[in-house]
């Protein structure tokens, strides 16, 4: 019997997988996926990817298991870790769309996972200092509860060691919200497929995969080709909407409850029109609501794909508050790409671009 959709989502977005660091992620997929799959592996460098079974042109639907991670730069004598983070940061203070601090963390050290606090000095102890438009990196750092610099190396925790943001993930009216729905909630849909796959009628050979650093410029997904030439690509990730205050409705038309978005082109690449048009129609024909959709301030996995030469399509699930401790979506849309993509399966599958 397929695992409840909320399971899976809070069960994955629960497991910390820092960029660079997704191992726990990544071994829950394949001991997950080993009791639906013909065959499961994760690769040398920590993608993971399991052949479901069927017959006919190889497709891979890809999330990818990493999470914006923050990492320690130094222990202060008092122990507290000064912090750093794990994507490439251009501009030496934390950005505008990113703000965790207040948030429970957990660190991950050698002696294994350590509760904390991101902090930075509150209240009245700066009440009286000049107003600053920005927080600096320096402004932010965990507190472990611990008053000295051995009792926190002797955790083993030093520069190098990844901190995750760790809130619980739970459900909020219509809504479920937690952390790193970018991109467990893909897992969860990825793992989903997998399990409900029907091998006697899928006219494509279904391969689902995770990949590593996606968060870090699309790393691992570049080197899915290489563990098998697949034909297609279906890329999984949040979908953005502009239903909120701050926001525009006018470059991000897109809402949550308006079903799965089907995106023509981001920041990074076109993707198939012809792929995005059969999911389109196929959409229409299974009475699925869907929203199409162009995005700017946005990359996926499926450039890499497309980079290597495989044909790629990007479904994503709306999403609010991207990047941030309480991603919001629904289960409802989770629940949607699955059936969107069995029944894309189900179908004949587009003809090759030319004959061989």
């Amino acid at each position: 019997m397929p695992t409840p959709m909320f399971d899976l989502v809070k069960t994955l977005t629960e497991l910390p997988g820092p960029m660079g660091q997704e191992e726990l992620v990544h071994e829950w997929c394949a001991n997950h996926w080993s009791t639906v799959a013909e065959h499961v592996e994760i690769t040398r460098v920590g993608n993971v990817v399991a052949r479901v079974g069927g017959d006919g042109p190889s497709l891979l639907v890809l999330a990818h298991g990493d999470e914006l991670t923050l990492m320690v730069k130094s222990v202060t004598d008092n122990g507290l870790l000064r912090v750093w983070p794990a994507w490439p940061d251009r501009k030496g203070r934390p950005p505008h769309w990113y703000n965790p601090i207040n948030q429970p963390v957990v660190v991950l050290s050698d002696t294994g996972p350590q509760d904390g606090q991101l902090c930075y000095a509150s209240g009245h102890v700066i009440g009286g200092e000049t107003a600053r438009e920005h927080f600096v990196w320096d402004d932010w750092f965990v507190d472990l509860g611990y008053s000295s610099r051995e009792k926190v190396t002797g955790l083993g925790i030093h520069p190098g060691t990844r901190i995750t943001i760790n809130p619980g993930t739970r459900r909020l009216g219509d809504t479920i919200v937690g952390k790193a729905m970018d991109n467990r909630a893909a897992i969860a849909i990825a793992t989903s497929v997998a399990e409900r796959a029907d091998t006697s009628r899928l006219q494509h050979e279904l391969w689902v995969g995770s990949s590593i650093q996606e968060e870090n410029g699309l790393i691992g997904a570049s080197s899915f080709p290489d563990i098998h030439p697949f034909d297609f690509g279906v890329a999984l990730d949040v979908g953005l909407c502009g239903d909120v205050p701050g926001t525009s409705s006018g470059n991000h038309p897109a809402v949550l409850g308006g079903g799965p978005l089907i995106v023509h082109q981001d920041s990074s690449t076109h993707y198939s029109h012809r792929m995005t048009m059969r999911f389109v129609e196929t959409a229409a024909a299974e009475g699925i609501p869907v929203q199409q959709a162009v995005f700017q301030n946005y990359g996926s996995d499926g450039a890499a794909l497309i980079r290597r030469g495989v044909e790629t399509v990007l479904l994503t699930f709306p999403t609010r508050y991207t990047h941030s401790p309480n991603e919001m979506v629904t289960e409802t849309e989770l629940v949607q790409c699955v059936d969107l993509i069995l029944a894309y399966l189900y179908r004949e599958p587009l003809p090759a671009r030319w004959p061989k």
